[in-house]
């Protein structure tokens, strides 16, 4: 833990030093965001969601560029450019109300969370249960929220996390994340930890709608209709541990009620042998994408869109088929899920 402690020291130095202002101003936006977000009443926070959602869309063409762009790649044949229009404005307000729901439910945690979320009851039947399950969620309504009101409901979550740019950032959400019992770990080296937490009979949570190239334990899946790379670790964990794999999302309302609840079924392919092959590990991987695509279709508004998330092209794709930022995947050695005892 100290060398993580000095490692996270050093980062965040580096990054000051490259970028002063920036971290300065990032530093300090978040220090207000805390004391301040959490004193405002509901309706307040919602309605400065709305506000700085419809300014974001307004404001940030690049991110508005890319959304569009991903929505129509995605919806394209199912919408019209007025409706993506509209997609990509609750996205906005989706990423905003996030955002600001990261401070709010820091404060007053159990009231809140009793008060503005209400679990499906598939929560009580299948993740509000002694034992090891393997928890996906994806960027889709409030998934910071995700960890946090299922471990205040007594089932402490292990929640891996991408580190942010700004190390001095990130430690103040990894503290904020981390009131109530959640355990915060990073990608890098997450595959053990995880393993041992699930054979302890704990719980995991990993968001999964994000690249994760061949070389860093990805598989290539379809999703909606172009191929991307996402992670096969939870496959993996599965096969491994005989843990169930249970897919959840927390989605806002009008007044900024949470409802949580459950994704699209996933159904894996099973793997009597108890380790699962490369081709079992893409099918099953394959199946979690496809749930996380029907989840999408049947409420795009919720989804952040704002996201590279078509970002590379294998060499057996058509480029002309894929947006303006991606580029070509490098071929190189896959790299399976490492030998677990």
């Amino acid at each position: 833990m100290e060398i993580k402690r000095i490692e996270r020291e050093s980062r965040a130095a580096r990054w000051a030093r490259r970028h002063p202002v920036r971290s300065r101003l990032e530093v300090g936006l978040t220090g207000l965001a805390a004391a301040w977000v959490p004193c405002w009443p509901r309706a307040g926070v919602v309605g400065l969601a709305r506000l700085l959602g419809a300014i974001g869309y307004r404001m940030s063409g690049r991110l508005r560029a890319l959304g569009d762009a991903n929505l129509e790649l995605a919806l394209g044949a199912e919408l019209s450019a007025a409706d993506r229009a509209r997609v990509l404005r609750q996205a906005f307000r989706t990423m905003a109300l996030t955002a600001l729901d990261t401070f709010w439910f820091a404060r007053r945690t159990s009231a809140r969370l009793a008060r503005w979320v209400a679990f499906d009851g598939w929560y009580e039947r299948e993740i509000f249960q002694p034992g090891g399950a393997i928890c996906l969620t994806a960027h889709m309504g409030n998934w910071e929220l995700f960890g946090k009101a299922i471990t205040y409901r007594g089932f402490p979550l292990m929640s891996v996390v991408n580190p942010l740019a700004n190390p001095a950032v990130d430690v103040v959400l990894n503290g904020l994340r981390q009131r109530g019992g959640q355990l915060i770990i990073e990608r890098q080296g997450a595959m053990r930890r995880m393993l041992t937490q699930l054979r302890q009979g704990g719980k995991i949570a990993v968001v999964l709608d994000q690249n994760t190239l061949p070389d860093e334990g990805g598989v290539l899946v379809d999703f909606f209709g172009r191929t991307v790379c996402m992670s096969a670790a939870p496959a993996a964990l599965h096969y491994h541990t005989g843990a169930p794999v249970r897919f959840g999302v927390f989605l806002p309302d009008a007044s900024g009620q949470y409802r949580a609840r459950p994704g699209c079924q996933i159904s894996l392919p099973p793997c009597p042998a108890g380790k699962a092959d490369p081709e079992t590990l893409q099918r099953a991987t394959q199946a979690i994408a496809s749930a996380i695509e029907a989840t999408v279709r049947a409420d795009p508004g919720q989804w952040l869109w704002m996201y590279k998330r078509w970002k590379y092209i294998p060499p057996a794709a058509d480029p002309a088929t894929y947006p303006d930022y991606a580029q070509p995947l490098e071929p190189g050695p896959a790299q399976e899920p490492p030998p677990l005892p």
